[in-house]
Formats: C-alpha cells, structure tokens, sequence
C-alpha cells in the first residue's frame, strides 16, 4: 500500500525544458572553429580498381622526355593545320553545292514559267481562231 497520504511527496510537474544550447558557442570557440583541412591527394579507397590500375598505367605512359614532348607538339600542331586546310575545302565545297542548287532551282523556275507562257500563247491562239471563226461565221449570217 504505501505511507499514509501526509506523508507522500506532491506529484511532479511535467518536464518542460528539453534542450539548451546555452556555453556552447564560448565552449565551442575556446580553441576556435576551423575550416577542415582538404586532402592533397583524393582517395581511391572504394573506387573500381580496374579503373585505378588503368589509370596508374597510363599516367605512367605520358611521362615522356622534352624531345618526345616537342614532337607530339609538332604532330599535334600538323594535324591541327591540316584539319584546318580540310574544314576550309569542305566550308567551299558545301558553298559550291547550294550555289548550284540555287542556279537549279532558278533555271526550274524559269523553265516552268517558259512552259507556262506557251500554254498561255496557245489558249491565245485557239481562242483567236475561235473568235475568228465566231466572226466569219456571224458575218456569212449577215448577223452583228
């Protein structure tokens, strides 16, 4: 049962304080907030190590003497010119080809007006002649 009511401690009160953040700010700059150092060098640890191997190899493969360095330069600026000469050809080639389907297109569109015009000429003529004939025809009958 428990000691008599008089002698019971009052019921305590709910808890309302959870978390302060009060001294930590001082406690925290004490020794100062400093930036984290950044590794020199990134980590492989986790990386697929085939990728590693190769990668290892083929920066072993660019080391190179400053002769060999020279020609890849001048390998490299040769091809570079040739590219160059190649997009030009190719730059005048291409102009070459709209110019003459411009000319095409031109010389179409005349030839189609050119056979528009005659058709034009002819429904002239048959309705000349008609109307030539119309008259004769009218003028035999004594009718105006």
């Amino acid at each position: 049962r428990g000691p008599p009511a008089r002698f019971r401690p009052p019921p305590a009160m709910a808890k309302s304080k959870n978390h302060t953040g009060h001294n930590q700010i001082y406690k925290n700059h004490r020794n100062g907030i400093k930036k984290t150092r950044r590794p020199k060098k990134m980590s492989m640890q986790g990386m697929n190590c085939k990728f590693v191997r190769n990668q290892a190899f083929a920066k072993r493969g660019m080391k190179c003497t400053q002769e060999e360095k020279e020609e890849r330069l001048a390998a490299q600026k040769e091809a570079q010119k040739r590219m160059e000469e190649k997009k030009v050809q190719e730059r005048a080639q291409r102009l070459k080809e709209l110019q003459e389907e411009k000319d095409s297109a031109k010389l179409k569109a005349e030839m189609k007006a050119a056979k528009k015009q005659q058709q034009n000429d002819r429904l002239g003529l048959l309705l000349r002649q008609q109307l030539a004939v119309g008259r004769s025809a009218r003028s035999a009958l004594g009718v105006r």
